[in-house]
């Protein structure tokens, strides 16, 4: 296997910086959650955690065999929501976020002709759109049922 095109190593990096963040927001996200006593909602966002984790793990794996170096020592803005409202909002961005730079990475991989890559992101951004879509209906059941009550559904454990 030839050497990749090092935009694609790059963008890989890029992405691997972004899923490393996600996986420290989400996790501070299910511990505090969990402190505030709703711990249904803390188990969606430790979930979410180790499914980032496996996520970078991919790319970590993608890089190896395209040559790169997986920078790990990087990592974003860890974004902290004040509260449980604050952090579906901050978790929809993200992931909405997310699904734009992956579509980017996709069109870059074929310009390049890298089909492996763009595979492995095409998976990516599905799983990504479906975790945008989970936190853009929560929050939408939150407006129209209250915070309230909204919060009350996840304050037992198998409440997700």
């Amino acid at each position: 296997m030839a050497t990749s095109d090092e935009r694609v190593i790059d963008f890989l990096n890029e992405m691997l910086t972004y899923e490393l963040t996600l996986i420290n927001q989400y996790w501070l996200n299910y511990r505090m959650l969990d402190n505030w006593g709703l711990p249904g909602l803390a188990k969606v966002f430790r979930d979410l955690a180790v499914e980032e984790m496996e996520d970078a793990d991919h790319y970590v794996e993608r890089i190896l065999f395209l040559d790169g170096h997986p920078n790990l020592q990087r990592l974003g803005t860890v974004q902290v929501g004040e509260g449980p409202v604050e952090q579906l909002r901050l978790a929809r961005d993200a992931e909405r976020t997310a699904v734009e730079r992956l579509n980017a990475g996709i069109a870059l991989c074929v310009e390049v002709g890298d089909n492996g890559t763009r595979e492995l992101l095409a998976e990516a951004v599905r799983e990504e759109e479906e975790h945008y879509d989970y936190f853009a209906t929560q929050l939408e059941v939150l407006e129209r049922v209250g915070e309230q009550n909204y919060l009350a559904r996840y304050a037992m454990p198998e409440s997700t």
